[in-house]
C-alpha cells in the first residue's frame, strides 16, 4: 500500500487521469440509471438507503417476501449483479479525480499528499459496497430464514460506504478550493515579481 501511495504522488499524469476522469463520468451516470431502473422494477417496497440501512433482519425478511410474492425477486437479483459494475464506475472517478485534484498542489507538498490518501480511501465506498453485495447473496439464499446477525454486518457495510461517499465529495469540494486558491496566490505572486522587476 505505501509503494501504490509513492507511486500514486506522482503518476499517472494529469492528462491521463483527466481522460479517465472524463470517460468514466458518462459511464457511471449511463450505469447509475441502468441500476436505478432495475431497482425500481424489482418493486422493492422501500428505498435502497432505507433497506441498507435498517440493522434489521425481521424486516429484510418482510421486504424479501413481499417481492417474492410481486414475482421479481429476480430482478432483484439481477439488479445486485448490475450494482458492481456501478462500483467500477465509481472506483475509476472518485480515484481519478481525486487524483487530478492533487495535482493541484506542488509534488511533496502536504496538500498533495492529503489528497492521495483521499484518493485512496474513496476507494472503500465500491469496496464496501461490494461486501454488501456478498452479504446480501448469503441472505437472498435463504430469504426467510437467514441468521439475524447478516443483517446487521449488511448495514455495517452500508454505512461505511456512504461515509466513504462523503469523504470522496467532501474531499474533491476541499481540496478543488484550496487548489485554486493556491493558484491565485501564486499567480498574484508572479505578476508582483513582474511588476517590481
Amino acid at each position: 500500500m505505501h509503494s501504490l501511495y509513492r507511486y500514486l504522488q506522482h503518476a499517472p499524469r494529469a492528462s491521463i487521469l483527466a481522460l479517465i476522469a472524463i470517460a468514466a463520468f458518462p459511464y457511471n451516470q449511463w450505469i447509475r440509471g441502468v441500476l436505478d431502473a432495475s431497482y425500481a422494477a424489482s418493486n422493492f417496497p422501500v428505498p435502497y438507503f432505507v433497506q441498507q440501512m435498517s440493522f434489521s433482519g425481521a424486516r429484510m425478511k418482510q421486504w424479501y417476501a413481499y417481492m417474492v410474492e410481486q414475482g421479481t425477486m429476480d430482478r432483484y437479483i439481477t439488479t445486485q449483479h448490475i450494482d458492481f459494475a456501478f462500483m467500477l464506475s465509481v472506483l475509476l472517478l472518485h480515484v481519478s479525480v481525486l487524483l487530478l485534484i492533487s495535482r493541484g498542489f506542488q509534488a511533496g507538498s502536504r496538500g498533495r499528499k492529503a489528497m492521495v490518501v483521499c484518493a485512496l480511501l474513496s476507494a472503500l465506498a465500491p469496496l464496501c459496497d461490494a461486501l454488501e453485495n456478498l452479504v446480501s447473496y448469503l441472505m437472498l439464499a435463504d430469504s426467510t430464514g437467514f441468521p439475524e446477525a447478516l443483517a446487521y454486518i449488511y448495514s455495517s457495510f452500508a454505512v461505511m460506504k456512504f461515509a466513504a461517499f462523503v469523504l470522496a465529495y467532501a474531499a474533491a469540494i476541499i481540496g478543488l478550493l484550496a487548489a485554486l486558491v493556491l493558484l491565485l496566490r501564486r499567480r498574484g505572486a508572479a505578476q508582483l515579481a513582474g511588476q517590481q522587476s
